[in-house]
Parts: structure tokens; sequence; C-alpha cells
């Protein structure tokens, strides 16, 4: 089996930790405690050193060479995920943001500065994506929906076994990849929504792996594909399944990687 040597930024739930891993020196670069950003679940590069990290109230810049917070945005509750765009602007989403039940992403300029607010209904929401067709792609428990910026919904994405599915992301050639939480698997979709394939799931993969919940995912230079294999909540999952899957363009799995020691429960995942 080949073997996993990327660094990356890792964001262990179950011990509240994010951290910089060599995974082929095996070796953990600075460690961050997250009690004063709970619930850090997305992760942007920025630029050469910048790191954007969505957490509950709202996001933090983090300087990813050396671990250390350079600014802080606490102004909510129930963020969910945080995406900067080229323009400067912010995207925050989340849960009742600006005092409306339901889902909202609020659109900041460089300053800071509330511009637009988009709402719909639901009281489910993870990671939001954009896409190279201006839309949006969110993450709503058990589909996912690809909306317009005001939140206009335009397909859905969905498949047996979805269940808190966590980031939906299109790629070059138009489809659609999902992770699917709970359902422990990856799934493909056509433009039109419709399922192409699956893979990684417990009957494709070793015991040895204890699919539990795919969480965030990232693609190697190479293509090959990197998934977090999040086991639970708590400090003490590390022993229960591998942590980090890598899958080929054919979606066979190739290799992994756990530092069960060190990490109960990785979550969010960059690569740097």
């Amino acid at each position: 089996m080949a073997s996993i040597t990327t660094r990356f930024l890792g964001i262990d739930e179950g011990r509240q930790q994010l951290h910089l891993i060599d995974a082929g020196r095996n070796k953990f670069l600075w460690s961050l405690d997250l009690a004063r950003y709970p619930l850090a679940r997305d992760m942007q590069r920025l630029d050469g050193d910048r790191v954007l990290v969505g957490y509950d109230h709202g996001y933090f810049e983090l300087d990813w060479q050396r671990g250390t917070v350079l600014s802080d945005c606490r102004r909510w509750n129930d963020v969910t995920a945080v995406t900067r765009l080229d323009d400067g602007r912010t995207l925050v989403t989340g849960i009742s943001l600006a005092g409306r039940a339901g889902v909202n992403v609020l659109t900041l300029d460089a300053d800071g500065v509330v511009t637009a607010t988009a709402w719909r209904d639901g009281d489910y929401v993870r990671l939001l994506r954009t896409t190279p067709q201006g839309t949006y792609l969110l993450c709503t428990n058990d589909h996912i929906l690809e909306t317009t910026q005001e939140l206009v919904e335009l397909r859905r994405f969905a498949c047996p076994g979805f269940e808190h599915a966590w980031k939906a992301e299109r790629l070059a050639d138009g489809t659609t990849l999902v992770s699917a939480g709970y359902g422990a698997f990856m799934a493909v979709f056509d433009a039109q929504g419709m399922l192409l394939r699956r893979f990684g799931g417990a009957d494709q993969v070793p015991a040895a792996v204890a699919p539990h919940f795919y969480a965030s995912y990232a693609f190697q230079p190479d293509g090959d594909l990197l998934v977090a294999n999040w086991q639970g909540h708590g400090p003490d999952n590390g022993h229960k399944g591998e942590q980090l899957l890598r899958f080929d363009s054919a979606g066979k799995l190739v290799a992994t990687w756990s530092a069960p020691q060190d990490i109960s429960s990785l979550q969010g995942l960059l690569l740097v």
C-alpha cells in the first residue's frame, strides 16, 4: 500500500485542537488549543502564510507556519462555514445569524461590515462552497442544495445514506463531490444532480478502517483524495479506526494514516 506523506492542518474535534502535521515524518510541528475558538470546522488558504478558520462565533486568521492567531472576528453564534472571496469579501454561513430562524449567509466587506444577508428556511447547515458558476453548495443534512446567492434552490444532490453530509465541492469536470457524514462514503454527482458513483464505504475498504463519519477532504497535487474519517465526540476515539484515508482517482483506498495517541477525532483538513 502507498503512504501519506503530505503536510496538513488538521482539526481534532474530539480534543478541540488544531495541529500542523507532517504525516511523512509523523511529526506535529505545532498545536493550537481551540478552547477560545469552539467548534472550528472550516479552513481556507488565503495566501502564502495566512489561513482563514471558521468557528462557532465567527472566524480567525492564522499564520499557519507558526500557529499564531493574527486576528479574530467573533460576533455570532452557530457559525458553520466561512469563505473569503477573491475580491476580499467574506461569506459567513450558519443558523439564525441575522435574528431570523433559518439558514443564513452573510456577506461582509473587507472592513467586516455586513453588506448583504441571504436567508432560507432550515435548521441545519454545515460547509458552504462557491462554484465557478457563481452559485452556492450548501450541506443541509441529508442532501446538498445548489442555490443562487440569494439562497434560491436550483437543484439538490441526494443519496441514500447521507446524514449530516459535510462538504460538497464542484470539480473541474463539472461533477460534484460530497462527503456523506455519518453515511461514511464519498459520492460523485453529474451536473444534473444524478448520482454517478460512490466509494470508500464500509463494504469497499478493510474493516480496520472503520468508516464512521467522512468529514473534510482535500486533493493532493497528484490527484489522489485525502478524507478525514471522524470517529466521534470526546477525547478517546483515536484507536477506533484509521483517521486519514487516501483514495486514488478510481476511488480505491491506497493508503491510511493515524496518530491515535495524539488525535481523537480528525474532522477539519487543509493541505499546506
